[in-house]
């Protein structure tokens, strides 16, 4: 009886498994190439999606600040309501960077790229209004309406101070094309 070399035990293995290994190599290669073409959109994908989170991120400072509007424009007396709007808006201060910080510029948006190129200032910005809503917060916590309309003047300043340099105007907006 003939023993095969170890060499020959050896290589059946191999050659059996090299037909599989070179398929394998060629299917991750056709993967790959797909998620190439496939890439582009998923970007223009994710940007839209983009947007479309840091648009909800400022409705919903927006909607805090109509509300407080309404209540004191119609005198509504809910109490605890200011404050917690206030202390919302203050909170949700820490979401603006985030949501900016992928600089995307192409889509529906009438976010200016000098929100990028002068970043510093758009954090600036965004402190300034955190701090006003806090004060806002305070103010409406105190009762005294005394307080309290100086402080909703001073964050809707604050609102402008960032809106007129990093937003574009109302007439170039996306809305309007």
């Amino acid at each position: 009886m003939t023993r095969p070399s170890d060499r020959s035990v050896l290589r059946r293995p191999i050659r059996r498994a090299l037909p599989l290994a070179l398929a394998i190599a060629m299917g991750l290669a056709g993967a790959a190439a797909v998620q190439a073409d496939h890439h582009e959109g998923a970007v223009a994908l994710k940007a839209a999606e983009q947007i479309a989170y840091r648009q909800s991120v400022m409705s919903i400072i927006g909607t805090h600040m109509g509300a407080i509007g309404d209540l004191m424009k119609h005198g509504l007396a809910v109490p605890g309501a200011i404050e917690t709007h206030a202390k919302l808006m203050a909170e949700s201060a820490a979401l603006i960077a985030p949501a900016f910080r992928p600089r995307v510029t192409e889509g529906a948006t009438d976010a200016k790229p000098e929100i990028w190129t002068d970043w510093t200032k758009f954090q600036t910005e965004i402190a300034e209004y955190e701090e006003a809503a806090n004060a806002l917060a305070s103010a409406a916590a105190s009762g005294d309406p005394a307080k309290i309309g100086p402080a909703m003047k001073a964050l809707g300043g604050s609102c402008g101070g960032c809106h007129k340099p990093f937003r574009k105007p109302k007439e170039e907006s996306y809305k309007n094309k």
